[in-house]
């Protein structure tokens, strides 16, 4: 390797760095913005306002308080000579290395939702209101497997007309509501579909099935109120048979279907979707019920009704609002955290016991980079932004600055995402001095200074910006002055026409696991995009990849696609997030495990909930020794 491609910080780029976060800074880790299923790991406010008619408190426990030991497998009063219960409630065995089944409860430190939120996405105007034990009370259409591979939830199978545009799934006849109403039926998710159509109970994420992404039949027509919500592309043709239609072919509708947790379409129609809030009204189809719900602690107990795939080994899951959920986990309180700020961190990796805990997370595939207004000189000169892109040294990034939090990103599509091609566009914005100094002189620009303008919503920048910054100076002799603009204020002088940000850093992370969402971001402002960088060639290969059903020739178009965006270097891909979690080494189940694609060896992103089938396979093993279940 050639001096010019070492990835270390000289003397002046670690003064730098140290400078410009104060050494610890720099590990601060910032949460996702795309809807996410049971947030487990969040830490709410101390405090939460109860619902109507709430039970009354109880003290929530202090996470600084002493654990108390529970034994794994603890002998009824009664006998010396019982042997631990290890089936549970609802008859489902437990694996051999399963603790008893009075010790498989999930321990939470999780935010308790007040009025007008709710556990279910549909339920509220806006998905970020669902509470810390959302998702768990009715399986989706289809879910994803640990690898992120489509697998059936509420329906068995899924099929696609010739034309692509009508999708029939089969559903399960198994499936029963927890109220002894009845099967999940056809119906259940057709009363759901058009709750989110009408205009007076959409909630914030109905473009999600709108045309461009989802592409429903009639949605538009049905928001703006031009038809009726009944009018809309979904029917059936039996009780379990549902057909879902869209305006253009949508190849990966399935994927989005992950989200479509259905209602009671009985209890929706006589009560609103507020049924599901209360403990005395709430039906489930899913592995867990809703059983209390107050503002000290929200607990879900183990669906006993549903078939045994569906059926969890915990027999409950309690959320209390602790107010530091990093001290919690110390104690002993709960199973599972995120490390939320550079304090903990540092704690984290400095404890041999925590350090072993750390679970890295693909959370929503986020990547952050930088971006030019190619419109705008000196940025309209290709040459030029090649140079600039050669010039971040990536590799010194993550071992000096970004650590566990980010991995280097030499593409934009992580790896695990449909369509990724990490390793086979690695070398196009390679750290490369020699290359940066030619592209430079080729450019022809002669300039003194740059603004770079970051996001102010991941601790990371400052200190990424400031390297990038010095690399820029070292080596070009161009001073890079660099701003923070708060979120609301960067996106308004993004979009501005012309763009207010000339040289900038920002991050794009899923909203459903397809290529035509994360690459659609690039599209340019032409088009809807957030960028200037309205390249032709690469609209042309989005809209002509997003409707095929041959997933090979699709997924090959959208790598040609990303292979022409990273070569334009309009962009300069920078890390991709790894938000961690700590997890419990008595947390056992395949969800734990690393997986082919998915070598993540934690609970990973859409985490436990009925968007996945391992909610229902993880358990607490027999090497639980410490815990306290309040």
């Amino acid at each position: 390797m050639s001096s010019s491609k070492k990835s270390t910080l000289s003397r002046r780029q670690m003064l730098t760095v140290m400078g410009a976060t104060g050494a610890a800074a720099a590990l601060v880790a910032c949460g996702a913005a795309t809807p996410t299923a049971a947030p487990a790991t969040a830490v709410p406010a101390a405090t939460a306002v109860p619902p109507t008619a709430a039970p009354a408190a109880t003290a929530v426990p202090k996470p600084t308080d002493a654990p108390t030991a529970v034994p794994p497998t603890t002998a009824p009063a009664a006998t010396a000579t019982a042997a631990p219960k290890m089936v549970t409630s609802g008859g489902k065995q437990l694996p051999a290395d399963a603790a008893s089944a009075d010790q498989q409860v999930l321990l939470y430190a999780g935010a308790v939702p007040g009025p007008g939120q709710g556990v279910d996405a549909q339920i509220t105007a806006s998905v970020y209101a669902r509470g810390g034990l959302a998702d768990l009370y009715s399986l989706p259409l289809n879910r994803l497997s640990h690898d992120f591979d489509m697998v059936p939830g509420s329906a068995t199978e899924w099929k696609v007309s010739d034309d692509g545009l009508k999708w029939t799934f089969t559903l399960r006849k198994d499936l029963p509501w927890s109220d002894g109403s009845g099967m999940v039926t056809a119906d259940d998710f057709i009363a759901t579909f058009q709750h989110i159509a009408d205009p007076k109970t959409a909630y914030d994420f109905t473009w999600y099935w709108d045309t461009g992404n989802g592409n429903l039949k009639g949605l538009g027509e049905a928001l703006k109120g031009t038809i009726t919500p009944d009018k809309i592309g979904v029917s059936k043709t039996d009780d379990f048979t549902l057909v879902v239609e869209t305006s253009v072919p949508t190849p990966y509708l399935p994927r989005l279907c992950i989200y479509m947790n259905p209602f009671n379409a009985k209890a929706l129609k006589a009560s609103g979707p507020k049924y599901m809030n209360d403990p005395k009204t709430t039906i489930s189809s899913g592995p867990f019920v809703i059983t209390s719900w107050d503002p000290t602690r929200w607990e879900a107990t183990a669906n006993t009704k549903v078939p045994d795939d569906v059926k969890p080994f915990f027999e409950r899951i309690l959320s209390v609002p602790y107010p530091n959920g990093f001290q919690a986990y110390q104690a002993g309180q709960i199973d599972m955290s995120a490390i939320g700020n550079a304090a903990d961190l540092q704690t984290a990796i400095t404890d041999p016991v925590l350090a072993a805990d750390i679970r890295p997370d693909v959370g929503d595939f986020r990547t952050d980079y930088f971006f030019f207004d190619v419109t705008q000189a000196p940025y309209d000169n290709a040459k030029f932004r090649e140079a600039l892109g050669h010039l971040l040294d990536r590799e010194a990034i993550g071992k000096n600055i970004s650590k566990l939090l980010a991995r280097p990103a030499y593409s934009f599509l992580a790896a695990g995402f449909p369509a990724a091609n990490p390793e086979g566009l690695r070398d196009i914005q390679s750290f490369d001095v020699e290359k940066a100094k030619k592209a430079y002189a080729d450019s022809g620009v002669k300039i003194d200074k740059l603004t770079l303008t970051y996001r102010d919503d991941f601790a990371l920048y400052e200190a990424i910006s400031a390297f990038y910054a010095d690399s820029i100076k070292t080596n070009l002799g161009i001073t890079v002055e660099i701003k923070k603009l708060p979120v609301k204020d960067y996106s308004a002088a993004l979009l501005a026409k012309p763009s207010q940000i000339l040289f900038g850093a920002i991050s794009y992370g899923m909203d459903y696991l397809d290529p035509s969402n994360m690459l659609g971001v690039f599209v340019g402002n032409k088009k809807g995009g957030r960028h200037t960088w309205n390249d032709t060639a690469y609209q042309d290969l989005l809209a002509k990849a997003g409707p095929m059903t041959d997933i090979a020739a699709r997924t090959a178009l959208y790598q040609q696609a990303e292979k022409l965006m990273t070569e334009s270097f309009a962009f300069v891909w920078m890390v991709t997030r790894t938000p961690l979690n700590l997890l419990k080494p008595y947390m056992k189940g395949e969800g734990t495990l690393p997986g082919k694609v998915n070598k993540n060896p934690g609970i990973a992103w859409p985490q436990l909930s009925a968007m996945t089938p391992y909610v229902s396979s993880t358990y607490i093993g027999n090497n639980v020794t410490k815990r306290t279940i309040p």
